[in-house]
């Protein structure tokens, strides 16, 4: 049965804004998707597990689609879980249910083994409702654990891996290694992950080196290459220089393994090719020639930017493309997705605010080297210093046409925009999460911020600019960002809260709002490391 509460909200929207509440920074609400009036997607007691509600136009009279999601839980388990919140939720057409479906399924995720902040694997076969069987596997596996661990030695722990200083001393030292031969990937505060030649960098300890020297800390490095080849990799622990990771080799070994392979490169080079016909040179003459099919169209747009953006063609529609019955990630109710959609409703620009206060920069990458110390596989996550802004707004331009109409407009209304200016810098204050998935800093503004994103997005309709925000605004600049390739590495999207607790208070600074940004989405950036920007708009000038 609904819970008691749910009989109090008058309308479904009512219902809707209480759930938000109850799941601060945990409960994403998108509206008018489809046939649905609200899209909810909400994370229950910060487990490693989400709940999505596709709210139908006449709802509560007609159930909501539900569907729940963990890493940490098969197939099996997800599916029989997800009937069983269904059948729930058909029991209860009519009245206010979604407080009490979340107490459900958080209710049958903890019976099957998920908690708080940690993450699980849990067996194919396992009883959401069977807690009797886990405690008698769980008795059985005590009486037998400790003589496992004896035949198996279980408690022998393998020896810590050599550290980046270590690695250093040895390239130094080690007159077998030229020094020219290694590269090193650190992370730079402003640009993000970089790579520069091993003798590029002056090793002394860095309170005696000058401010014009390449130097840098050394829980900055995360990999070392020896002729472009990976030899130590902090993040994936990887160590083919002392080998002391499991599974490891040492640099002996890799340098005796490249020279094997370049011998037998050479030697394959000086066997004689077989010859090929007339008409084989012919049909085969054209492999080498670029095809114009996958060409993309150069863009050069405005002397503010000065930059050439490289935009893909549009995908062709697919024959009896639809929109119908989808989500904000393009599924629809039967659990399937049209990729033509999710691809074209994705944006590939935003306007933004740079983040230009060396104050403020300086913090946040403070906040990131506490991060990255307390989990070194989220380095890569961190956004570079010198790519730090607050979006504000996210457009989709498919074709150079859009692009260049989006400029022009821009450029047409600046004076309008700059009446509208806000007259109060940001205040990045405290820090929050996104699902435990991004950690950002929080912007507070007065209303004149709001009312100019308002105005921007505005004029841009108007002018027929396609706005393709899919998330409630909430202005915050992001720190940090679990990407996909780390996600899999970890085994989790999440980041642990505990790492940045201590920064929920913290002062960061503030921000002038003097100029705006049109930026791409590309994996491109300029040479001081900011997105590529087809247009700037400075207001000051």
């Amino acid at each position: 049965m609904a819970s008691s509460e749910g009989s109090e909200y008058s309308t479904p929207e009512a219902e809707v804004c209480a759930v938000k509440a109850s799941y601060p920074g945990r409960c994403r609400v998108v509206k008018d998707v489809g046939d649905y009036s609200h899209v909810i997607t909400v994370q229950p007691a910060e487990m490693d597990a989400t709940i999505k509600f596709q709210i139908p136009a006449g709802y509560p009279q007609v159930k909501p689609v539900v569907a729940v999601r963990s890493e940490s839980l098969v197939p099996e388990t997800l599916q029989e879980l997800t009937e069983s919140v269904q059948a729930r939720a058909a029991a209860q057409t009519g009245e206010a249910m979604l407080q009490d479906l979340i107490d459900f399924v958080s209710d049958q995720l903890a019976a099957a083994g998920l908690k708080p902040n940690r993450v699980r694997n849990v067996s194919g076969d396992t009883d959401l409702c069977d807690s009797n069987n886990k405690k008698k596997n769980k008795r059985r596996k005590q009486k037998t654990g400790g003589k496992k661990k004896e035949d198996e030695g279980g408690d022998e722990k393998l020896p810590p891996m050599k550290t980046a200083s270590d690695v250093v001393n040895r390239i130094i030292w080690d007159e077998a290694l030229e020094k020219d031969d290694f590269i090193v990937g650190y992370f730079d505060r402003f640009r993000g992950l970089m790579e520069r030649s091993f003798s590029a960098f002056s090793w002394e300890d860095l309170a005696s080196v000058d401010y014009d020297v390449l130097a840098v800390p050394k829980h900055r490095i995360q990999y070392f290459k020896y002729k472009d080849v990976k030899v130590w990799d902090k993040p994936r622990r990887l160590d083919n220089v002392f080998g002391s990771a499991k599974g490891t080799k040492t640099i002996d070994v890799v340098i005796r393994e490249l020279e094997e392979q370049k011998d037998i490169s050479s030697a394959t080079k000086h066997e004689e090719k077989p010859e090929r016909s007339d008409a084989s040179l012919s049909d085969d003459s054209h492999e080498d020639d670029d095809s114009d099919d996958d060409d993309g169209i150069t863009v050069t747009i405005g002397s503010t930017a000065g930059i050439g953006v490289s935009q893909p063609k549009p995908t062709e529609k697919p024959e009896g493309a639809s929109l119908k019955h989808q989500g904000e990630e393009g599924e629809g109710a039967a659990g399937g997705y049209n990729p033509y959609w999710r691809d074209k409703l994705r944006p590939n620009y935003f306007i933004c605010v740079r983040l230009t206060d060396d104050s403020v920069r300086e913090r946040i990458c403070t906040v990131q080297d506490h991060l990255m110390e307390q989990d070194p596989a989220l380095a890569e996550c961190c956004i570079p210093g010198a790519s730090l802004h607050v979006t504000l707004c996210t457009l989709g331009l498919d074709t150079a046409e859009q692009l260049q109409m989006c400029v022009a407009t821009l450029s047409k209304v600046k004076a309008e925009l700059k009446a509208a200016l806000p007259t109060s810098p940001l205040h990045l204050h405290g820090s929050s999460h996104f699902f435990n998935r991004v950690v950002y800093a929080k912007v507070h503004h007065k209303t004149d911020f709001l009312a100019f994103c308002d105005l921007l997005k505005t004029l841009l309709r108007e002018a027929g600019v396609q706005i393709r925000d899919g998330y409630e605004f909430v202005p915050h600049a992001s720190i940090m960002k679990v990407t996909r390739p780390v996600a899999r590495e970890r085994g989790s999207k999440n980041i642990d809260p505990s790492i940045y607790a201590p920064f929920v208070d913290t002062e960061f600074g503030y921000q002038e709002i003097d100029a705006i940004h049109l930026c791409s989405m590309d994996k491109e950036r300029r040479s001081d490391g900011f997105y590529l920007t087809p247009l700037e708009l400075n207001f000051t000038s």
